[in-house]
């Protein structure tokens, strides 16, 4: 060893052991996803679930802009119960959709 440091001074566990400087490499990786998120968009309460979980919010949150108990909020979205149709505006309002439909005529 160049440095002066003999492998004698060294614990048994440095022997050997290559230390790469510090070079500014930086590793990155993108996130796994959220066991919890949504794979297919089939029913109301996954289309909730995932803008919940894309804008970070708890159920709870969730309930209180829609307008409804967290527990109906928790139950769309493990498929126990669907929303009523007095909700749909204020779930519609929650995810941004728009239902505007465009016609184009053919011809």
């Amino acid at each position: 060893m160049s440095n002066g440091i003999r492998a004698v001074d060294l614990p048994s566990s440095h022997i050997l052991t290559t230390a790469l400087p510090f070079c500014g490499l930086t590793l990155t990786a993108l996130k796994p996803p959220d066991p919890a998120y949504p794979t297919e968009l089939a029913t109301v309460g996954n289309h909730i679930r995932k803008g919940r979980l894309d804008l970070g919010l708890l159920q709870r949150e969730v309930a209180a802009e829609i307008g409804v108990d967290a527990s109906s909020v928790y139950n769309w979205e493990n498929g126990r119960t669907e929303p009523q149709l007095r909700h749909l505006p204020a779930i519609i309002r929650f995810l941004g959709y728009d239902l505007k439909v465009e016609v184009r005529h053919l011809g």
